[in-house]
């Protein structure tokens, strides 16, 4: 008796294991039918708004619905759709730079201009609401290469790039859009069998995709066909921006000059220059916040230039107390005033080109300081002046430069290959190691053409002194010194330069009388000629140097070898 009540306790508790495990089973593999609603998906909208979906993501902003019209948030245009819209606020307009003119949006209004035409959009092109402000979609797509579709229930935007790598695909059957890969992930929308879908990414088992209707979730791979890469057709073909060539490399040197008397010697500071097809003097100087410029410019130094072969690319730069680089761009009539100011030099002294060397721009004025070279590249542009701009090495923190559109509207883009380590850093090292020069080039050239390219090197070193101080501390200072200088001072300390790997330079160290380590790390025939060796080997369009005076004459003769 007892043997068979063990017997079917035994096996009411392998029942009760069988059904547990079909439950779990059933539970685990059984796909789930939630559903997320639209506004856990899209979000709250309120009455006139839409949500935004832009090729791949939802949008944060909203666009807003108004008498059949869409408009979109500027905030979104500028970071996303087409950032050559912008917004002035000292004029209180909607600025586009076009290749040949500005056109200017006023709020509220369907007309616009061009220069000195007014043009009639149909409807009215910027709105103002939700404290925002809004463009139209549709004007939009007059200057922006973008196409979209409307839906209602809820009301939502798909907004999709022509000129587009994209792969689409066809569902076999009626599937369910999740949120999230996997069958329990909630469903957002219900696709039918046939319809296509934009494969985003494609995964092991499920893919991310876009719905025509403007979903984006995932899909199980088993339940699609036919995966078709193609090239997306341009919906508006793009402005052309025509741009100035040298037709040779580019070849230039900086001429420093620090008062109007340094012009008289021109003859003296390039006697032994050979190679070199450009000058840059730096000539001018931002000297207020409202646009006014101070100058050394001088026109006899143009026509000794030209006589000698040579053009002349003036240099204008911010470095001034008195200057906050940030309020000036942010004027729409300071920058119409530094503008008109150098091409008039330009026209009235005859010189060829114009460089643009301002530095430490911050980031909030990284939109501004695109602006003006925009509308400076115009003016340029209608009077076939060469236009070129100085910036830093790529990182991060420098990214608001937007090298990719300054490579687009100037002629010559020049990155400044130096100052790796720098006055005032703690941080001692080599001016420019060879791999800060090559990394450098290479992030820029993702961004700006290689014909577009020049590759600015150092015709100096910087010595640095390290001691420790009486209280203990350590004290970390340095000074710039030419070519010639640096070798004098390792031969005088009868230092031992040896052959620094990691800055693939040679470097030298000694003890001076004040007790300070010194070290320095040399710029010579091997330096210049690896440097110089980059520019053929990445095919940029030139090499630039800074600065003369500083070199010894062997640079010549191995920049123009390996850049020919």
């Amino acid at each position: 008796m007892k043997k068979k009540k063990f017997v079917l306790a035994a096996a009411a508790l392998a029942f009760l294991a069988v059904l547990a495990a079909a439950v779990f089973l059933i539970r685990r593999y059984t796909p789930s039918s939630e559903k997320m609603t639209a506004e856990e998906y899209f979000g709250s909208l309120e009455n006139g708004e839409a949500a935004v979906i832009v090729e791949d993501h939802l949008a944060q902003e909203k666009a807003l619905i108004y008498e059949d019209g869409i408009y979109i948030d500027y905030t979104l245009v500028q970071s996303e759709l087409n950032s050559r819209f912008y917004w002035d606020a000292s004029v209180e307009k909607l600025l586009y730079a076009a290749p040949l003119e500005v056109y200017e949006i006023p709020l509220g209004g369907s007309t616009y201009t061009a220069g000195e035409e007014t043009l009639d959009a149909g409807e009215e092109i910027l709105r103002s609401a939700f404290g925002g402000m809004y463009l139209s979609l549709d004007f939009l797509c007059q200057y922006t290469d973008i196409k979209y579709e409307s839906f209602q229930e809820p009301n939502r935007v798909v907004i999709t790039f022509g000129s587009r790598e994209v792969t689409t695909a066809e569902l076999k059957r009626d599937t369910a859009v999740r949120y999230q890969g996997g069958i329990k992930s909630p469903i957002l929308t219900e696709a039918e069998k046939g319809s296509l879908v934009t494969v985003l990414e494609e995964m092991d088992q499920w893919s991310r995709v876009l719905t025509e209707d403007g979903y984006i979730g995932y899909v199980k791979n088993s339940r699609m066909k036919d995966f078709y890469p193609t090239r997306r057709d341009t919906y508006r073909e793009e402005e052309t921006y025509t741009s100035l060539s040298l037709g040779e490399r580019v070849n230039l040197v900086w001429h420093q000059i620090n008062y109007p008397e340094m012009n008289q010697n021109f003859a003296d500071d390039t006697g032994t220059m050979t190679g070199v097809n450009v000058i840059s003097p730096t000539w001018y100087f931002l000297a207020d916040n409202e646009g006014a410029v101070d100058s050394y410019a001088d026109a006899g130094y143009v026509e000794e230039a030209h006589a000698r072969g040579l053009q002349v690319w003036a240099l204008i730069s911010n470095f001034s107390e008195n200057v906050s680089t940030t309020e000036l761009l942010a004027s729409r009539a300071a920058r119409q005033r530094v503008q008109e100011y150098l091409v008039s030099q330009a026209l009235t002294l005859g010189f060829d080109g114009i460089n643009i060397d301002f530095e430490g721009i911050a980031q909030e004025a990284g939109p501004s300081y695109v602006q003006f070279m925009r509308e400076l590249s115009i003016l340029c542009r209608k009077n076939q002046i060469y236009l070129s701009v100085d910036v830093p090495v790529p990182m991060d923190f420098s990214r608001h430069y937007d090298r990719e559109e300054l490579g687009t509207v100037c002629d010559y883009v020049i990155m400044m290959g130096y100052d790796e380590h720098y006055a005032g850093s703690d941080l001692v090292g080599s001016v420019a190691s060879m791999e800060f020069e090559r990394t450098g080039i290479e992030n820029m050239l993702t961004e700006v053409p290689g014909e577009k390219m020049i590759s600015a090197i150092p015709f100096y070193s910087r010595l640095w002194y390290t001691e420790t101080l009486e209280d203990g501390s350590v004290s970390v200072t340095s000074e710039a010194v030419t070519m010639e200088q640096a070798g004098r001072l390792v031969e005088e300390n009868g230092a031992e330069v040896s052959f620094d790997e990691s800055a693939g330079q040679q470097y030298a160290q000694w003890t001076d009388e004040e007790g300070r380590l010194c070290q320095i790390w040399l710029e010579d025939e091997d330096s210049v000629r690896e440097r110089a060796s980059m520019i053929s080997e990445y095919g940029l369009g030139g090499i630039a140097a800074w600065v003369l005076g500083n070199e010894e004459d062997f640079v010549w003769e191995i920049i123009s070898e390996e850049i020919a």
